[in-house]
């Protein structure tokens, strides 16, 4: 395919060069330097010795960790099933599996009444929060290797749900920040039910965000001079209706079926304003208006159905999932650009999507004596991508693609679930996928693929109060339809051409300690690495007229690695009645050999470390609470053809919340944010053709965002 944008001129006094090919890029001069694994030595000293929770009866009893009932939580005074689970301690949410491959293995840590959701477009705190809290009987902590789901590891929470009657919740919240309109329209309703034997649940919300902005930005020659000075001004606006039904049917015959569908609407508005002045004639002056607008349509219907049948084994059981999804986004990115003694010009760039996710799967569960669970199973996926875009300037000609993307996924897998022995929980999976890649609107032939995947998970009880876990796995990433279309930037004045791609692959290894204490510390630390295939990264590509653009390509392999942690301590024990202190974090890195220097960097803007740290007292005798946190995030550069890119938060994210829980009968929490004025900052290096060449321009802007207040009231019924 060769159509495409050639020679644009994004601003006036840039030139680019972008050609639309969709055919995969022969140019593979990389390899990757072998690194070391990392040897983490987890010790961590018994600070308290306190007796576990109470523990149901299984075939293992030490895989279930704790039980808490709802008496736990009365300090809380929760509202929904997502208020009771974030105050277990040393327990964190997995939030978001949206971007996994099909629907083949749990990455959600939460059941409800012992079964996985059947969606990927909620996560747990969008299906925890639908769940009032009066009707949550008990939640159990169970370690996820003893289990008979695909796929689960280390701390699991079930949530056990009993409806009876009407009840729900609701939430409403304002927020109020310097130099933004107040945000009035955010809430939330959900409602639960039973007739008969069927339970419902109906939730609704309104999400809004605004956020604005500003600072100066400075523009220096490849020598360091000051060239130009700049002050942009930025806001965002965005707002997200949502509604999802879920209905479970329990049948007399132990037969049970779930059918959920979702829906959302998003409206996204960026307003950008720069004024620039030259200096020494070095640069031109004038003004500039960047605005982008995004709206999206989504929508998803997902069940399952589980009937009892022994056709080997005890306890079999047969369950079948099925899912579609799609989404529509129409975007649109103009570009006002108005320069002393230059013509005024608008450019403009539209993309409309369309993509699309068909997901079958079928599974036999069964038993083998006590201690010995099986599950075997077969998925089939279909996901399609249709974009359509168009580039032009004012009235001019314009340049338009189509690109059309298709994967076909047939997968299956065996998994066992072994209690060893009362301590020892070892889960083991073993399986492989054919696939097929379809570029029609390319001349391009179909691709396939076939590649093994699984893993080994174990976790060993030390004592009550510690247990090790470990895994090893094989898996296959979810592919980026995305890298298919060419986009522009045109604040920016860049382009990234359309390339073929496939998923990635990755050997994952993990080791973690968990401690357990609900009346002192509590948490896990897990250390990691990654030994990736086929990772993406952005390469120059010889186009067949000699012009060489930049796009996205898989490289040979790519390597990363950490330590995570996340604590919770009781402070009762030391005097600070009502009090915990709650920290998550990471430290990680990653290695791949740059396409254009050829030398050992870090993966483009991933996460090199993380603090967020909460203290939190709910006064004793009292229905009053605060709260204090702080966060703070680092990212690594991203690396561009003759682009690096560094952003940087200057200042940790800081608020103070009061809240209290029985107010008029309602509970209230008051939020102050950006407490420390948090900052950005971003500095641009721009070369002459590519990173090996000339230094030709560097940027450096700052920006501020303003203060926030936040109202928040909620209550059930």
């Amino acid at each position: 395919m060769t159509c495409g944008f050639q020679n644009f001129p994004l601003r006036p006094s840039e030139k680019i060069n972008v050609g639309l090919i969709l055919r995969r890029s022969g140019f593979k001069p990389f390899s990757s330097s072998a690194l070391g694994l990392v040897l983490c030595a987890l010790v961590a000293p018994q600070l308290y010795a306190q007796p576990a929770l109470e523990t149901d009866t299984v075939a293992n009893a030490s895989a279930v960790q704790g039980v808490y009932d709802p008496h736990y939580f009365n300090q809380f005074q929760p509202r929904t099933a997502y208020d009771m689970v974030v105050r277990i301690p040393g327990f964190n949410l997995q939030e978001d599996h949206t971007d996994e491959r099909g629907f083949g293995q749990a990455t959600l840590n939460i059941l409800i009444n012992g079964r996985r959701p059947s969606s990927k477009s909620s996560s747990a705190n969008d299906i925890l929060g639908r769940i009032p809290a009066d009707t949550v009987t008990h939640i159990k902590i169970i370690d996820g290797a003893s289990l008979d789901i695909p796929g689960l590891s280390g701390q699991v929470a079930d949530i056990v749900v009993s409806v009876d009657n009407l009840s729900g919740n609701w939430r409403y919240a304002a927020r109020f920040e310097e130099g933004t309109e107040p945000q009035l329209l955010e809430g939330a309703a959900n409602f639960s039910g039973k007739r008969g034997n069927l339970e419902y649940t109906i939730g609704l919300e309104a999400y809004q965000f605004t956020f604005t902005e500003e600072g100066p930005e400075y523009f220096y020659d490849g020598t360091g001079t000051l060239i130009q000075n700049r002050y942009e001004d930025a806001a965002l606006q965005q707002q997200q209706p949502r509604a999802n039904i879920n209905l479970t049917l329990n049948r007399p015959n132990s037969d049970v079926a779930n059918l959920n569908i979702s829906g959302a609407i998003l409206n996204q508005n960026e307003f950008i304003h720069e004024t620039f002045s030259g200096i020494n004639n070095a640069a031109p002056s004038g003004d500039s208006v960047g605005r982008n607008g995004v709206d999206r349509h989504e929508f998803e219907i997902g069940g399952d159905y589980a009937t009892p049948i022994n056709l080997w084994g005890d306890k079999g059981q047969f369950k079948f999932i099925g899912l579609y999804s799609e989404t529509h986004t129409d975007s649109t990115r103009r570009f006002l650009f108005d320069a002393d003694n230059a013509p005024l010009t608008l450019s403009t760039f539209l993309r409309d999507d369309f993509s699309s996710e068909y997901i079958g799967r079928a599974e036999y569960t069964w038993s083998q004596g006590n201690n010995q669970d099986w599950v075997l199973s077969a998925e089939a996926a279909f996901n399609r991508l249709e974009s359509d875009t168009e580039l032009f300037i004012d009235s001019g000609p314009r340049a338009l693609d189509h690109v059309e993307v298709e994967e076909s996924r047939y997968q299956a897998n065996i998994t066992q679930s072994w209690a060893l022995t009362p301590q020892l929980n070892i889960q083991t999976s073993l399986g492989a996928e054919y696939s097929e890649i379809n570029v029609p609107t390319s001349d391009d032939a179909k691709e396939s693929f076939f590649r093994p995947k699984g893993f080994l998970s174990a976790s060993y009880t030390v004592s009550p109060t510690y247990v090790w876990r470990g895994k090893i796995e094989r898996s296959v990433g979810q592919l980026d339809f995305g890298t298919y279309v060419s986009t522009v930037s045109l604040t920016e004045g860049s382009a990234k051409q359309g390339n073929a791609t496939v998923p990635d692959q990755r050997w994952k290894a993990e080791l973690e300690l968990e401690r357990q204490d609900s009346k002192a510390l509590s948490g896990k630390i897990k250390g990691f690495i990654n030994f990736i295939d086929d990772p993406l990264d952005n390469i120059p590509i010889l186009l067949s007229n000699g012009s060489i653009v930049e796009g996205p390509a898989n490289l040979d392999s790519a390597t990363t690695y950490g330590v995570s942690a996340n604590l919770t301590w009781i402070l009762d024990s030391i005097g600070g009645k009502g009090m915990r202190l709650s920290m998550d974090g990471q430290i990680a890195d990653s290695r791949i050999e740059d396409p254009v220097t050829f030398e050992n960097r870090s993966l483009n803007s991933t996460l090199l470390w993380y603090y967020e740290v909460e203290l939190r007292q709910d006064i004793p005798g009292t229905s009053l609470a605060w709260e204090v946190e702080l966060e703070q995030s680092r990212n690594s550069e991203l690396y561009r053809v003759s682009e690096v890119f560094d952003t940087r938060f200057i200042r940790p994210e800081a608020s103070l919340a009061f809240i209290h829980k029985d107010l008029l009968g309602l509970k209230w929490a008051l939020t102050l944010s950006n407490l420390l004025d948090f900052k950005a900052q971003r500095n641009r290096q721009v070369f002459s053709t590519n990173r090996a060449e000339t230094l030709i321009r560097q940027e450096e802007f700052n920006r501020q965002r303003g203060r926030r207040v936040s109202l928040e009231i909620s209550d059930t019924f």
